[in-house]
């Protein structure tokens, strides 16, 4: 659960100070995997994943680098997924998904007439990935690495408070 335009609110009047990584040596930082999976998919857009189906062929990669990272600086995560969302109803849109699906009829329409451009635009428009999607990959690499993670009782943000007021844990978004 976001507030809507607090980043830019604070960005705006300099209340955010960006330090290197090194400054968060040797401790353990509760990472919330929300907020890092969202940012993950905004900056790593796939085209055609639409049309393949699947994960982003650059998770595994992404998130290794990133635990590597964290592991030459003696950093140890531990990333905190949500669990139930409070009051969260959420309506069947019919509308969007025969939408989306007129959309993929196009853009394979587009592909197969060479119009590779403007397929991957109406794919990328339609791609249909939500972080949700990815849990299960991403759950299988922290296994594999033997990453901590804890699943929240309801949202990640508040037991990474909880994590942070109790002192165990530094607090990454």
């Amino acid at each position: 659960m976001t507030i809507k335009h607090l980043d830019q609110h604070l960005a705006e009047r300099k209340h955010i100070t960006t330090l290197p990584l090194s400054a968060l040596a040797d401790t353990r930082l509760g990472i919330d995997i929300s907020f890092y999976l969202r940012q993950f998919l905004e900056s790593n857009r796939e085209p055609f994943l639409a049309a393949t189906g699947g994960i982003p062929l650059t998770l595994t990669s992404v998130i290794e680098d990133d635990l590597r990272a964290l592991e030459k600086l003696r950093i140890k995560p531990v990333f905190v997924f949500p669990g139930l969302l409070p009051n969260k109803r959420q309506k069947p849109n019919v509308n969007e998904h025969a939408d989306a699906c007129r959309d993929r009829r196009e853009a394979w329409a587009a592909y197969e007439k060479g119009n590779a451009d403007d397929a991957a635009k109406l794919f990328e428009g339609r791609s249909g990935i939500s972080q949700w999607d990815l849990w299960r990959s991403v759950l299988r690499i922290f296994r594999h690495r033997n990453v901590d993670f804890v699943i929240a009782p309801y949202t990640s943000w508040a037991q990474v408070d909880d994590l942070r007021k109790f002192s165990l844990y530094h607090h990454a978004p």
